[in-house]
């Protein structure tokens, strides 16, 4: 965890790489603080929550953007409006870090992020949406404002951590989350569909895995097939430093996120409530032959399924 605390930047963000630049970013920064323990790593874990608490809009508190909104760091893009998925992300590492209680992360949920489901399926919607599902973008809503697979796992992750699974929200996107297991859609063929603002769908099955490490039970019956069905898209690059991660919805640019991948790596995969659900975990003879995570090195991790 050395590495990875190494590459924390004085704003107490973690980086990501886009377009020959190193920017700093909510998401990153709220992934990477979640593989952080609350003690051990405490220092880090609140520096990295006060940039977190920087990225909230202040136009929608209790929401977050991708990019600070007041910030003069390195970004890509500027003004990007308040989105579901950093929002999800944000609050399970204000909560993980006791920086913030249940109470506002319910509201914020109710204020925020509810708001952006869709109370009806439109007809051009991906035929696994399902009522209740989120949009991406915290704005109004339009073309430009896709439902997101992987967005929708992080929000059912933030719903389960807060004892909301019973949420329309959370039940939209668990069962468009069930939906496209069950439709015979596959996971690879289908990626830019399924999450159009992910760059690699084993990321799809990273944040399926957190929400089911973070439910109680009552909805493995609809996770479990879902993890069962990206199960074959894990491989040898789910945990590679030079990843792509995520994207604009029309796949460019890319970003990458090598200390994300580094604190992955050192962080146990969590175990999960569900007897058959499917986790990831690096076979120890395979670090004995690679001692050193090289960059050349990291390209030939080596990943099996099993029981958590």
């Amino acid at each position: 965890m050395r590495a990875v605390l190494s590459r924390q930047t004085a704003t107490g963000a973690f980086p990501s790489e886009v377009a020959g630049m190193e920017d700093e970013t909510c998401f990153v920064t709220a992934s990477v603080a979640l593989c952080l323990d609350p003690v051990a790593h405490r220092p880090a874990l609140d520096r990295a929550l006060d940039f977190i608490e920087s990225c909230e809009d202040p136009r929608l508190p209790g929401a977050f953007a991708f990019y600070p909104p007041r910030g003069r760091g390195p970004m890509l893009v500027r003004g990007l409006p308040p989105d579901a998925d950093d929002t999800a992300l944000a609050w399970l590492a204000l909560l993980h870090g006791g920086r913030r209680g249940t109470d506002p992360a319910r509201a914020a949920f109710d204020a925020g992020i509810a708001p952006a489901a869709c109370l009806m399926v439109p007809g051009a919607a991906p035929p696994w949406v399902r009522r209740g599902a989120v949009r991406t973008w915290l704005i109004e809503r339009g073309r430009d404002n896709p439902v997101d697979l992987a967005v929708n796992a992080n929000v059912l992750a933030l719903a389960c951590r807060l004892g909301l699974a019973a949420h329309p929200v959370a039940q939209g996107a668990a069962a468009s989350l069930a939906a496209a297991a069950a439709g015979g859609f596959d996971p690879a063929r289908f990626a830019r569909r399924l999450a159009p603002y992910y760059a690699d769908v084993t990321e799809l099955w990273f944040a399926v895995r957190r929400a089911a490490a973070l439910d109680d039970g009552t909805l493995g019956p609809v996770l479990e097939p879902v993890l069962a069905w990206l199960a074959p898209v894990l491989g040898s690059r789910a945990l590679a430093l030079d990843k792509p991660l995520y994207c604009n919805d029309h796949g460019r640019p890319v970003w990458r996120a090598p200390v994300l991948q580094r604190a992955r790596r050192t962080t146990p995969a969590p175990r999960l409530p569900h007897s058959d659900a499917c986790a990831f975990k690096q076979t120890p003879a395979f670090f004995k032959q690679t001692p050193a995570l090289s960059n050349k090195g990291d390209q030939h991790d080596v990943l099996f399924l099993g029981r958590a």
